[in-house]
């Protein structure tokens, strides 16, 4: 599944709000819904894995009195995506329903709801990034805070958890 990164969506954010003229004091600004089909495949070492998906991404972007950014929430939707082992067939769906906030003053990005959920027939959840996570840094590299239950909290765990849930 692909990563529901803050940072670039936002980038996107500020350039539309860029062009679109003054912004109003203190309103907020909604944006979206945005829907991005997606399909890519990931090297599991032994198999590849192909992935398709949908998602759809609403912003809403505050500001001070002065005009001045200071928060953009993301609102993502990612219902069923579908990671298929390309060697036996056997596959899982993912799916994500999450809100990142990402507070300029302080820097930091905060994720809750449930970005990452695997149930399988007969064994249940097998995968679960659900709860509330805190990054220090709009790349969300480091944590500062979690609560939940996190298998895969940071990016570079992505792959060999859904990898192994397809073996």
């Amino acid at each position: 599944m692909k990563r529901f990164r803050l940072m670039v969506p936002m980038l996107v954010v500020l350039r539309l709000l860029s062009s679109a003229g003054t912004v109003s004091a203190g309103q907020p600004i909604r944006l979206g819904p945005f829907v991005d089909t997606y399909q890519f495949t990931v090297d599991c070492g032994t198999f590849e894995a192909t992935v398709s998906g949908t998602s759809s991404t609403r912003f809403v972007v505050f500001f001070d009195t002065s005009g001045n950014l200071t928060r953009v929430e993301q609102i993502v939707r990612a219902p069923a995506d579908l990671w298929v082992n390309a060697t036996s067939g056997s596959s899982i769906v993912v799916r994500g329903e999450f809100q990142q906030t990402f507070d300029v003053g302080a820097g930091t990005v905060t994720v809750v709801g449930f970005r990452y959920i695997v149930n399988q027939p007969g064994s249940g959840v097998t995968v679960q990034e659900v709860g509330r996570i805190v990054y220090a840094d709009p790349i969300e590299e480091t944590i500062l805070s979690m609560a939940g239950q996190h298998n895969v909290a940071q990016e570079n765990l992505i792959p060999g958890v859904f990898c192994a849930a397809l073996a």
